[in-house]
C-alpha cells in the first residue's frame, strides 16, 4: 500500500521508553526536515536492561550492555510541537515511513509503507553491541552500519565508521542518527543527484560470522583483542615524513603507475606531516605539521625546496597555542592565506600572510565551536566550498561540507551534513583540484588504520543540497621506500606534488610520553596528530 501524501512525508517513530539519546538525536533532526509531519510513538520493550549509549562507551560498557527481546508497540506519545495522528489514521495506512529505533525492534506493521531499521556489521543483525563486539575482534577500529527499508531489505543508507579510543558504542549509535533526516529528505527531492550516496566498493556479506557466538566468549575474546591493541600502542608509534613528485597533481592522478618520491631527511624526536606548497619563482614552500613527539603537539612550520631539489632548515611560522596540524594554502585576491587546523580550540581560522612565507595575522573566524579537522577549500562554479569532518561527530567517517560566497565567509553548512558516513574515503586528505572541468577531491581511507591511504574522488554532484562522489584513484605507500605503512596527503603544489609517508616503528619520545600518561604525569591526546 502507498500512502498519498503529495509532497510530504508522514512519518511514525518508534523508540524505547524513556527515549535514549541517539533516538532523541535522530528524532530532532528528522523534525527539522521541512516536509516531514513527525508523529513519535513510543515503543515499550520488556523489563530488561537497555542498550546503553548515553555515555561511557569503550569494551568496559559493552560487557554490560544487554539488548532487549522485541516489545509492543503500546501508545502514542505525542510532545509539544509534534502533530499527532490517530490509532485510526495510522491503521488506515496513513503513514509513508515508521522509523523503528527501539532496541528490540517493534512488532510487524499493517499501517506503513514501509519500515526503517537500523542494522550492524556485516550480517546487517539489529544488536549493536554483539555486531560491535565482532568487528572489534576481526577489524578493530571499524564497524559498518546500515539503514534498511523493510519489506524488501533495501538499503537505504551505508556507512564505515571509525574511531580511536572508548567511543565504539557510542559512535555507532550516535553518528547514523542524522541518516533518517537525510533519507527523507531524499525521499522529497528525487531529482537526479539529489541523493547522498556513501562509497561501496563490492557486495557486503550477509553472513554474520559471530551469529553462534555466545556474547561471553565474544567479550572475552574483544578483551584480549584489547590487549594486544594496547601493547602495540608502547612498541609501534607514527613516524611520518614529507616527500615531493615532480609532477602536477592531475599527472600524479592520471598516471597509470605511481610516481617516483623524494623523501626530505627526518630529524629524530619530531615528525613532518600534511605538507602542503607553493612554488615562487621555482622555489617550492612547504609548510607542514611540526610534531614534537615527546609533548605530542604540533605547529605550523615551513621549509624550502629548490628548483634542484636542495632542501633548507624547518622554520616556526604559526603557534596558536593548541595542537595545530594540516596547514592548508588557497591564494585568492592576489594574497596567500593560510587555514590551518585547530580543532582542539574548538574554531576554524583563517590566517594571511603578510610577510609570506614567515608573518601570518588572522582574518576571518571561519567556524565558531566547530571543531573541524583537515578543512580544505576551493572556489568551483562560482561558490567557495568547504570539506572537513569534526573532532566531535567522527573525525574519521562523517564528512561535512560548508559552502560561501567568498572565502572569508559567511560559510552555510550543507542541507544533508554529514553528507557521508565512511572511514574509506570520508577525512580530507589533501587539496581539492579542477581537472578537464571536473572537480577531484583527495581522501584519507582510514578503514584498515589511520592515514592508511589517499582515495582520489570525483565530485559528480555538488550544491547546496546535494552531494555524490565516487573513488576513481588510490595512492598506496610505495612497497619499495622506507615508509610503507601509511600516506595520507596529497597536495598539488604547481608542477610538483607533496605527500607524506608513514613508518611506524618505535620512538623512544612517544614511548616516554605515553607511559608517563598511563602513570597519570600527562594527559594523553584525544586523536592522534596530523
Amino acid at each position: 500500500m502507498s500512502r498519498k501524501s503529495g509532497s510530504g512525508l508522514l512519518v511514525a517513530v518508534a523508540t524505547d521508553a524513556p527515549v535514549v539519546q541517539w533516538q532523541a538525536r535522530c528524532i530532532e533532526a528528522l523534525a527539522g526536515v521541512p516536509g516531514v509531519t513527525l508523529r513519535r510513538w513510543i515503543q515499550v520493550a520488556p523489563a530488561q536492561p537497555k542498550t546503553v549509549g548515553n555515555g561511557g562507551g569503550g569494551m568496559g560498557s559493552l560487557a554490560r550492555a544487554v539488548v532487549p527481546t522485541p516489545g509492543v508497540l503500546l501508545e502514542l506519545d505525542p510532545e509539544d510541537g509534534v502533530d499527532p495522528v490517530s490509532a485510526e489514521a495510522a491503521a488506515g495506512g496513513e503513514v509513508d515511513v515508521l522509523l523503528d529505533l527501539s532496541a528490540g525492534g517493534a512488532s510487524p506493521v499493517t499501517w506503513a509503507t514501509e519500515t526503517w531499521r537500523f542494522r550492524y556489521g556485516p550480517g546487517r543483525s539489529m544488536d549493536p553491541v554483539r555486531a560491535l563486539l565482532v568487528d572489534y575482534i576481526r577489524h578493530p577500529g571499524r564497524s559498518r552500519v546500515y539503514l534498511v527499508a523493510e519489506p524488501g531489505e533495501r538499503v537505504v543508507r551505508e556507512g564505515w565508521l571509525s574511531w580511536w579510543r572508548g567511543e565504539q558504542l557510542d559512535r555507532l549509535l550516535l553518528d547514523p542518527a542524522s541518516w533518517p533526516a537525510t533519507a527523507a529528505l531524499d525521499r522529497l527531492d528525487p531529482r537526479p543527484g539529489g541523493a547522498t550516496a556513501d562509497v561501496v566498493e563490492a557486495p557486503q556479506s550477509r553472513s554474520d560470522p559471530g551469529s553462534g557466538v555466545p556474547r561471553p566468549v565474544l567479550q572475552i575474546a574483544a578483551i584480549a583483542r584489547r590487549g594486544l591493541s594496547v601493547a602495540s600502542t608502547f612498541t609501534r608509534h607514527d613516524d611520518w615524513h614529507i616527500g615531493t613528485i615532480d609532477a602536477s597533481i592531475d599527472a600524479v592522478v592520471g598516471s597509470a603507475v605511481d610516481l617516483p618520491i623524494t623523501w626530505l631527511a627526518g630529524r629524530p624526536g619530531r615528525f613532518a606531516a600534511d605538507p602542503f606548497g607553493i612554488e615562487r619563482d621555482g622555489v617550492l614552500h612547504v609548510f607542514f605539521e611540526d610534531y614534537d613527539q615527546q609533548r605530542a603537539r604540533g605547529t605550523i612550520s615551513h621549509l624550502q625546496i629548490a628548483a634542484d631539489g636542495t632542501a633548507g632548515e624547518p622554520e616556526p611560522v604559526l603557534d596558536p597555542g593548541v595542537h595545530t596540524s594540516y596547514p592548508f594554502l588557497v591564494e585568492d585576491g592576489g594574497s596567500v592565506f593560510l587555514l590551518p587546523e585547530t580543532a582542539a580550540a574548538g574554531e576554524l581560522v583563517l590566517y594571511e600572510a603578510v610577510d609570506f612565507p614567515r608573518r601570518w595575522r588572522p582574518v576571518a573566524t571561519m567556524l565558531e565551536d566547530v571543531p573541524a579537522v583537515d578543512a580544505s577549500v576551493v572556489e568551483f562554479e562560482g561558490a567557495w566550498w568547504m570539506f572537513a569532518t569534526r573532532l566531535d561527530r567522527g573525525a574519521n567517517h562523517n564528512l561535512f561540507i560548508w559552502h560561501a560566497p567568498q572565502l572569508t565567509g559567511p560559510w552555510t553548512p550543507h542541507a544533508a551534513n554529514p553528507v557521508k558516513t565512511d572511514a574509506r574515503s570520508a577525512r580530507p586528505g589533501g587539496t581539492p583540484f579542477v581537472s578537464g572541468g571536473k572537480l577531484y577531491r583527495p581522501s584519507q581511507d582510514d578503514s584498515h588504520g589511520y592515514g592508511g591511504r589517499v582515495v582520489v574522488n570525483e565530485v559528480q554532484v555538488l550544491s547546496a543540497r546535494a552531494f555524490t562522489e565516487r573513488p576513481v584513484r588510490w595512492i598506496e605507500p610505495p612497497h619499495d621506500s622506507p615508509y610503507r605503512d601509511g600516506l595520507h596527503t596529497l597536495s598539488g603544489a604547481g608542477t610538483r606534488t607533496l605527500v607524506d609517508g608513514n613508518s611506524r616503528h618505535f620512538v623512544k619520545e612517544t614511548f616516554r610520553r605515553d607511559v608517563a600518561a598511563r602513570l597519570g604525569r600527562t594527559r594523553p591526546a584525544n586523536e592522534p596528530p596530523s
